[in-house]
């Protein structure tokens, strides 16, 4: 089609110079497909140079200096795009330029609007996020940081301030190792080891007190060498009921973890060295189990094959689960004939004692589906979730005072203990759960962060809004891409209203869902120690578990599912995190060899890890409706830039995956 003018005297070249300036109607002006080439990364204040390619999709002939690309919002940038030579309708037309990025760091999202004579027409066009930055790309040379409107060196972020190490740094990973050198401390504590009396087991500093001779195994609860086919052992499992009783119904077993013995390692917690009790049941006839164990920080697994740490063994995992709640367990699973152990464990050597363990077997296969719910009357296979006592009622779940009166005093927000709320804190602000009131709190742009008041000599102003110092020694994440591309498991669950995993949104539906499990181990390879303030003082930066009971940290890690291309298929539903010391991966003098953070007081050390196991809740991507296919899974650590860190460059994994 030819271009539409609306003014006869530009048809007349020898009257041309005399006719006014030639111009279009802007209804026939459009633009599509447009392509936008620029740095992903630039200094501050940098020159930006950008080429736009777009068609003409309209009636009307684009003319250079008549139709320009200008930017929307701009975020700081300046500068515009010019038309490199006229563009028929429907050809492709090239706009270049150059732009003069802001005297700051932060990462921008630009688009650009393509005006003619001024007047914007088109739409906008969005732009690649471009990162400005100090970085020169290269890790090992340590970060640079913007201080007082200028990029200094930051520190090497492989050295450990130990004499005594070797330290390395690999570039094509951006991550760090250490040699031990001769007399070189494994790590440090200021625990005092303590072995009085014990002759094995846990020093109380993460250490060993000894190893037991061949054919004993170490009670390390009491620090003694028993027998390794002591009673509630692999090779000695107790009966889980006594001789007689039915198996079918509901059975409460008490028990003490003291004086087990440390043999196996659970699946959904495979740094756990606690002790454990073991028990064994026959199923001569298909049957559903639903068991929970509560007392301490326990993990509850059941197996076909005791000493099998392997998953195809594993039947069902738990470290943590609602209910029982309080850092209880809970497993349910339909079982075929044949003979089971069910095993009670602990978090790590520090979890051990007295517990309670609700065992309820039913006929057919049927599975008792009571998650999320302490009480109820139904749990899918003619029985009840829990019956409340004299003077209580189940209200959603819970077992409330029946009379119940909420109580509000002196409560702006929060619970009213009655399962309602004391009031709605205003937009803007949150409710502190500690002293129940509603308080504002300072909103941090983590994308192109402020700090307020602005930093000092030497200083800069992190991702987190708040100013360290130029030199300062930062916390790094980075991936085990190993262990992910290793642990992933297709499993599929059952899902109600009441579960856990539908109320805080980690499935896409109710029914039975098909998942895809994996592991996430994220290492903190860098110097520092990585805080966050308590959930109390900074409500705004967690999530409170109704289900698991305690709080989460928001936004540590996100999940993806991507096709072939790239695109993302399925986004990671886990909401939150408990940020802890998992096991030691680094070692060296400045490490510390004792557990410090937990899901109580939340962080990760430096040379440790928080390992989050393919067996743990919301540990997963829901895809149930993906058709098989070759895919992969992306995982990125701190992908909303929450805390500052040596590098958010190595923060992303991304390894295959088929799903048949």
């Amino acid at each position: 089609m030819q271009s539409r003018r609306f003014l006869p005297l530009c048809l007349l070249p020898a009257l041309y110079a005399l006719a006014p300036a030639c111009s279009a109607d802007l209804s026939e002006m459009s633009i599509t497909d447009p392509s936008v080439t620029m740095p992903p990364h630039v200094l501050p204040g940098d020159a930006v140079p950008v080429t736009v390619k777009a068609k003409n999709d309209g009636q009307a002939t684009w003319s250079t200096g008549e139709v320009m690309l200008g930017l929307v919002g701009g975020q700081g940038f300046s500068g515009e795009l010019k038309l490199a030579e006229d563009v028929e309708p429907g050809a492709t037309g090239t706009f270049t330029g150059t732009l003069t990025a802001p005297p700051r760091t932060g990462l921008f999202q630009l688009g650009f609007e393509a005006r003619y004579d001024g007047q914007p027409f088109g739409g906008v066009l969005p732009a690649p996020q471009t990162e400005v930055t100090c970085s020169d790309g290269v890790y090992c040379n340590g970060a640079e940081r913007f201080v007082a409107g200028a990029c200094v060196a930051g520190p090497n972020p492989c050295d450990d301030s130990a004499d005594c190490t070797t330290d390395a740094c690999d570039e094509a990973t951006d991550t760090c190792s250490h040699q031990l050198g001769a007399g070189c401390a494994k790590c440090v504590s200021d625990c005092t080891p303590d072995c009085t009396g014990k002759v094995c087991g846990d020093n109380g500093c993460g250490g060993s007190c000894g190893t037991c001779a061949q054919g004993e195994g170490c009670a390390s609860a009491a620090g003694v060498c028993k027998a390794a086919n002591q009673p509630g052992s692999c090779a000695d499992p107790l009966p889980l009921l006594p001789a007689g009783t039915p198996l079918v119904g509901v059975h409460t077993i008490q028990g003490d973890t003291t004086n087990g013995l440390h043999q196996v390692v659970p699946t959904c917690n495979s740094t756990s060295t606690a002790v454990e009790l073991v028990y064994t049941f026959e199923v001569t006839e298909k049957v559903g189990i639903e068991a929970r164990v509560s007392g301490y920080d326990t993990v509850l697994h059941l197996r076909k094959t005791c000493l099998d740490d392997g998953p195809t063994a594993t039947v069902g995992c738990s470290d943590d689960a609602s209910p029982p709640g309080e850092y209880g367990s809970r497993v349910d699973a339909a079982l075929e004939p044949g003979t089971y152990f069910l095993i009670v464990d602990g978090f790590d050597a520090s979890q051990f004692g007295p517990f309670e363990m609700q065992v309820k077997i039913t006929p057919n296969g049927c599975v008792p589906h009571c998650d999320g719910l302490y009480c109820g009357d139904d749990d899918g296979c003619g029985g009840d979730c829990g019956q409340c006592g004299a003077g209580f009622a189940c209200a959603g779940g819970r077992c409330r005072p029946d009379p119940c009166t909420p109580d509000c005093k002196g409560k702006q927000c929060g619970d009213d203990g009655c399962g309602g709320e004391c009031g709605t804190c205003a937009e803007g602000s949150l409710c502190v759960p500690a002293t129940a009131k509603c308080q504002v709190f300072a909103d941090c742009n983590h994308e192109q962060p402020a700090c307020d008041p602005p930093c000092g000599a030497g200083e800069f102003c992190g991702v987190d809004c708040s100013c360290h110092a130029a030199d300062a020694k930062m916390p790094d994440l980075v991936i085990d891409e190993q262990r992910l591309a290793n642990e992933i498991l297709f499993d599929s669950l059952d899902v109600t209203e009441s579960s856990c995993a539908f109320i805080e949104q980690c499935v896409g539906g109710t029914g039975t869902r098909k998942l895809l499990r994996f592991s996430v181990e994220a290492k903190n390879q860098g110097q520092a120690t990585l805080t966050v303030p308590p959930p109390p003082e900074r409500p705004d930066l967690f999530i409170f578990s109704p289900c698991h009971g305690h709080y989460h940290f928001s936004g540590f890690a996100s999940y993806a599912l991507l096709d072939k291309e790239g695109k993302e298929i399925v986004t990671g539903r886990k909401q939150a995190y408990c940020m802890e010391d998992t096991q030691q991966i680094a070692f060296g003098p400045n490490v510390g060899c004792d557990k410090v953070y937990s899901c109580e007081d939340q962080g990760i050390q430096a040379g440790w890890s928080d390992l989050y196991g393919n067996t743990l809740d919301c540990q997963w991507l829901d895809i149930t409706d993906v058709p098989p296919g070759d895919y992969s899974i992306r995982v990125v650590l701190n992908p909303g830039r929450t805390f500052e860190e040596v590098s958010l460059d190595n923060n992303t994994a991304t390894v295959p995956v088929k799903i048949e």
